[in-house]
């Protein structure tokens, strides 16, 4: 098996690391025709709501979805809670499992109320789905894999929530399912669709109101790193959340709809479009350059390697480091540091390749195991003493130092990663 570390040189023969363009598509669907066949519908038990296949949203009076060609006007259409005033949850599982080192989700989703008559209700687009269970975030919290939820009228104190199954918790975190909005996987957006993030990325017009995705099209993206443990959430291309887990995400992607109040508005006005659903293996978009490598060989036989993923612009703040080759089972935590070096620290038999005010990602939550690990990193709070930003025109390196029994116990690092911000 060809090392990442040799993958990534034959990729930056210049230097840069850089992401292949080429993907797999594992399943598509536009919902033009009937594709019912293709889903398995899953409901809470309280039945009360519809799933419309090639539906022509068109024709119905909606604009065309953004990633549709002229012509394709049709797509899925959900309600819940049409007429018993109960709360009611359907999930739609395709029924091509998803098994890939690395993969995308994307969608497009059109979220439509009555301002005057509205029942707040949620959209969920979902991955490693067991096939069986519905998703939901509350009233009652439900679901595997891992998915997200959004309003499209802001009429919850928690628009935005993501779940992740409590089997794929990661080192060191003690939330589970349904995550508390302070939790770090939210970068400081909070859930609520009046927060400054929110209402920046969904402003009114044209969205009927301001901090949520109501009678507009938003195209949702999940990129899901089942190497570095690591899944990503966008609207519109926008960084959302970034989050950990554990395990894999394999399974099914879903599509679903859930009222978690009584009250009730009306199928005629209350619903969910979903349409161009596409998921496909992909590269990370793989950023900086590798240097002192290769590193030397673990217990593995092999050498550790790092790299990182997401992009070099400052202001974007969506940077991922991704430690792999490590030996299974050991602790470990990345470094950072704006000056190179070249040394072998007592009681190790690796070589770190940073020198002067090194930084530690060595917080509980930040410990990472192997074999292979990622984690988020926050631009605005760089671990070194003190803490400091980075800004565009740094320098960044990072390692990843672990634990290892070769044959004794010891110590080891990985090569290391630069990064040039801009």
């Amino acid at each position: 098996m060809t090392s990442l570390y040799t993958r990534l040189l034959l990729l930056a023969s210049a230097g840069t690391v850089a992401a292949t363009s080429a993907s797999a598509q594992i399943l598509t669907d536009d919902f033009e025709v009937d594709s019912s066949a293709s889903y398995t519908v899953v409901n809470d038990g309280t039945p009360d709501g519809t799933q419309t296949f090639a539906f022509d949203y068109v024709a119905a009076g909606l604009p065309l979805a953004p990633r549709s060609a002229s012509g394709d006007t049709n797509g899925l259409r959900l309600t819940a809670n049409d007429t018993a005033g109960m709360t009611d949850v359907w999930t739609l599982f395709h029924n091509t499992p998803v098994n890939a080192a690395r993969y995308r989700l994307t969608v497009d989703m059109w979220m439509n109320f009555d301002a005057l008559s509205g029942s707040t209700e949620f959209a969920h687009i979902g991955v490693g789905g067991d096939g069986a269970t519905f998703n939901s975030v509350f009233t009652p919290i439900s679901g595997t894999g891992a998915f997200i939820s959004v309003t499209g009228d802001g009429g919850s104190i928690s628009d935005y929530r993501w779940f992740r199954d409590a089997a794929n918790t990661p080192l060191n975190d003690s939330d589970s399912t349904t995550l508390p909005n302070d939790h770090p996987s939210y970068l400081g957006h909070g859930s609520n669709a009046s927060g400054a993030y929110y209402q920046a990325l969904f402003p009114s017009p044209p969205a009927t109101i301001a901090g949520s995705p109501g009678n507009i099209w938003t195209t949702v993206t999940i990129d899901v790193d089942n190497i570095a443990g690591v899944i990503t959430f966008r609207f519109d291309g926008s960084l959302t959340f970034r989050g950990r887990y554990s395990g894999t995400f394999d399974g099914f992607a879903s599509l679903g709809i859930n009222d978690v109040f009584t009250s009730v508005s009306g199928a005629s006005n209350l619903f969910i479009i979903y349409d161009n659903l596409d998921v496909s293996e992909t590269p990370p978009d793989f950023i900086g350059s590798s240097y002192c490598g290769p590193a030397v060989a673990n217990s593995t036989g092999m050498s550790g390697v790092i790299s990182a993923a997401g992009t070099t612009s400052v202001a974007d703040n969506d940077v991922y480091l991704i430690a792999e080759q490590l030996p299974a089972g050991q602790f470990g935590y990345f470094l950072a540091g704006q000056t190179q070096g070249s040394a072998t620290p007592m009681g190790s038999q690796g070589v770190i390749c940073l020198m002067g005010n090194i930084g530690r990602y060595n917080q509980p939550i930040e410990i990472i195991q192997g074999p292979s690990a990622g984690l988020p990193l926050d631009l605005d709070s760089v671990p070194v003493n003190p803490p400091v930003a980075v800004i565009a025109g740094d320098t960044w390196n990072f390692q990843c130092w672990y634990r290892d029994s070769n044959p004794g116990n010891t110590s080891n690092f990985t090569d290391g990663v630069t990064i040039v911000f801009l």
